[in-house]
């Protein structure tokens, strides 16, 4: 990437020298400053690509893990309780999903349907936490609706390539006739399930395999 850079630079200064000794009649010093500031431009111009670069398909973090929901952010692990509910909105309906396996114990899991997406609560970790059984966190949130988007600003409706370019190229999941990209960090996964290289849903869930 240096050697690119370097080589786009020396190119780029030979080729304003070249055309201002055939169209210009300047004097050396002035040629120089009229370099230099060229030179400048391109620089900052060829950081700021570089930069965009380096944050598109960057390794994911705890914030890629949050969403703005009603103008409050909801990230995965954050407690579940009446203020919480309050703040997502209006529920349309809530299931007991069932007892979910996690190693040598299992948790209760509950599904809450909202306009447009869902989240999942689950008692996770309660006994290493010490905590009351009753207690229970997001554990997944599903997006159904472009009217939420990702951290990054992936939406349902974007394509792959957009997909590819703010996340990377991810790890492919076909099972169950249906085509995923998903993306792991810190216990957590976010997956985009893609029909016909667009995004049709979004979940981000805490991973309990142990």
């Amino acid at each position: 990437m240096a050697l690119i850079y370097f080589i786009n630079v020396t190119f780029h200064f030979l080729l304003m020298i070249k055309l201002l000794d055939i169209r210009f009649e300047m004097s050396f010093f002035n040629k120089v400053n009229f370099c230099l500031l060229h030179l400048i431009i391109f620089t900052l111009s060829t950081f700021s690509h570089l930069a965009v670069a380096e944050f598109s398909g960057a390794e994911l973090k705890s914030t890629d893990f949050t969403v703005n929901i009603n103008n409050h952010l909801f990230s995965l692990g954050d407690k579940w309780n009446d203020e919480t509910q309050k703040q997502v909105g209006a529920q349309i309906s809530e299931n007991f999903v069932g007892d979910v396996p996690a190693g040598d114990t299992s948790y209760k899991y509950y599904q809450h349907k909202y306009d447009g997406f869902e989240i999942y609560t689950a008692n996770l970790f309660w006994q290493k936490e010490q905590r009351d059984i009753d207690s229970y966190l997001i554990a997944q949130i599903t997006i159904n609706t472009p009217a939420i988007k990702t951290a990054r600003g992936v939406g349902t409706g974007d394509s792959q390539d957009m997909l590819v370019s703010k996340y990377g190229q991810g790890t492919v999941d076909d099972s169950d006739n249906q085509h995923w990209l998903y993306y792991d960090a810190d216990n957590k996964r976010m997956s985009f399930q893609l029909e016909h290289k667009k995004i049709s849903h979004i979940m981000m869930a805490i991973n309990t395999d142990e």
